[in-house]
C-alpha cells in the first residue's frame, strides 16, 4: 500500500536507523513531504493523490512500522486535511478560493499542523483556549497550542478559535487558516521525552497575529455544545488514524519476535489474532465512511470502540512481543525498549477512557452518542 500511493518513501525510511528516524530534525519527515504524502487525502482533481479512508489507515500503520514519530506527524496533517476536504465538499463551490488553497497544499508538498485546544487535563477539545477578534477585515488571533505536533516542519497552521467581537460569528467556534510564517507565530520548546520527538509536537504560540477574513473557517457551533456532522467526521478520522498509527508499532514488534528461533509459530499466531483482529476493526469502520455518511455519529461510535480495543491488544501485543523476543533482545536492541514505551502513547489521544466509556455504553443502549466527551 505504501508503495503504490507513495512510491520510494518506503525504501528511504528503511535506510535509516530508527533511532535516526525518531530524532528531532530526523529524515522522517521530509522523506515523507518529498514523496507526496501532503496530497494523499486531497481529491485527485485538485492535484492530491485521492486516497480513500481505507488507503489512509493502512498507509498510517506502514509509516509507523518504520517510524512511530513519522506516523504521529503525519497522522495530524491527514487530519487537517481530512476534515478540510469535507468542509469545502459540503459548503464551497467547486471553484472556490480554498478548493485553490487545497491544491497548493498538495502540488507544493506543503504540511498542516493540526490544533484544537491545548492540552490540559480535564479541559474540552471543543473549547478553544485561543481567540480570534474582530478587527476589521482581519482577525487579531492569540492563544497557544502544546503539544503541537509538525510544529517544525508546518507549512500551514490549522487553529480551532473562538470568534469575539464579530457581529454575526461571535461566541461561535471557527477554523483559523494560517500560514506559518505570518508574524506572530512562535515556536517554543515543549516537548522533553526522547519518545516520539520526531513527531516535533511542541508549543505554537499566537501572539496577536493579524490574519484575514478569507482565511477564517466560521461555523454555527459554540462550546459545550454537541458536535455538527463535520466535526463528528473530523474526529472519527482521528481515532482512526491514531489506533491504526499503534498498531503500526506493535507490529514491528511482532516482526522481532517472528525473527527470534525460539519462537513457535502458535505463539506468533496467537499475537496475530490480536493484532489483527483489531485492525480489522479499524479498517471496518474505515470502509464504512467512503460507503456512506448518513450515521457520523454511529461511524464515530464504532471508530472509538475500535479504538479502545486497539490501545488494550497494542499493550498486550507489544508487552508479549517484548517478551518472546527475550531478555537479550531487550538489553541488545535498543528498539525494543524505545517501540514498547512508543505503543503506551495511544492512551493519552483523546478522549479519555474513563468519559468515553459511559458515553459509549450510552449509545448501545438507545440514546444519542454525547460528543462533549471530548
Amino acid at each position: 500500500m505504501l508503495e503504490r500511493l507513495l512510491p520510494g518513501l518506503d525504501e528511504k525510511l528503511a535506510k535509516h536507523p530508527l533511532a535516526d528516524l525518531e530524532k528531532r530534525g530526523g529524515p522522517a519527515i521530509p522523506a515523507f513531504r518529498e514523496a507526496g504524502g501532503a496530497g494523499l487525502l486531497v481529491p485527485a482533481e485538485h492535484d492530491g493523490l485521492g486516497a480513500e479512508p481505507l488507503d489512509a489507515v493502512r498507509v498510517q500503520r506502514a509509516l509507523a512500522m518504520r517510524s512511530p514519530s513519522l506516523a504521529v506527524a503525519a497522522m495530524m496533517h491527514q487530519l487537517s486535511l481530512a476534515t478540510f476536504t469535507e468542509y469545502l465538499t459540503e459548503h464551497c463551490a467547486p471553484d472556490a478560493f480554498e478548493w485553490i488553497l487545497l491544491k497548493s497544499i498538495a502540488g507544493e508538498k506543503q504540511l498542516v499542523a493540526s490544533a484544537s485546544a491545548e492540552a490540559k487535563r480535564g479541559a474540552s477539545m471543543l473549547a478553544p483556549t485561543m481567540r480570534a477578534r474582530r478587527d476589521g477585515t482581519n482577525f487579531i488571533i492569540s492563544g497557544s497550542k502544546k503539544p503541537c505536533s509538525l510544529s517544525a516542519s508546518m507549512d500551514w497552521f490549522t487553529a480551532s478559535v473562538l470568534v469575539e467581537g464579530d457581529e454575526k460569528y461571535d461566541g461561535h467556534l471557527a477554523m483559523a487558516l494560517i500560514p506559518a510564517a505570518t508574524e506572530g507565530l512562535v515556536r517554543r520548546p515543549f516537548w522533553e521525552s526522547e519518545v516520539l520527538a520526531g513527531a516535533e509536537s511542541d508549543e505554537v504560540i499566537l501572539e496577536d497575529l493579524v490574519l484575514d477574513e478569507s482565511l477564517m473557517v466560521f461555523t454555527d457551533q459554540r462550546p459545550g455544545t454537541q458536535m455538527d456532522t463535520l466535526q463528528v467526521r473530523g474526529w472519527t478520522w482521528f481515532e482512526l488514524l491514531a489506533a491504526a498509527s499503534y498498531v503500526g508499532v506493535a507490529s514491528t514488534l511482532v516482526e522481532k519476535a517472528m525473527a527470534s528461533p525460539r519462537v513457535s509459530r502458535a505463539e506468533v499466531g496467537a499475537l496475530l489474532v490480536k493484532l489483527e483482529s483489531s485492525m480489522g476493526a479499524v479498517e471496518n469502520v474505515a470502509r464504512d465512511m467512503t460507503a456512506s455518511i448518513e450515521d457520523p455519529g454511529d461511524q464515530l461510535a464504532r471508530s472509538l470502540l475500535a479504538r479502545f480495543q486497539v490501545q488494550e491488544s497494542v499493550m498486550e501485543v507489544s508487552t508479549a512481543a517484548s517478551e518472546l523476543a527475550g531478555g537479550i533482545s531487550f538489553i541488545r536492541d535498543t528498539e525494543v525498549g524505545y517501540l514498547l514505551q512508543a505503543t503506551r502513547a495511544l492512551a493519552f489521544h483523546p478522549p479519555a477512557r474513563a468519559k468515553a466509556l459511559p458515553a459509549l455504553a450510552g449509545y448501545f443502549l438507545g440514546e444519542d452518542l454525547d460528543t462533549t466527551v471530548y
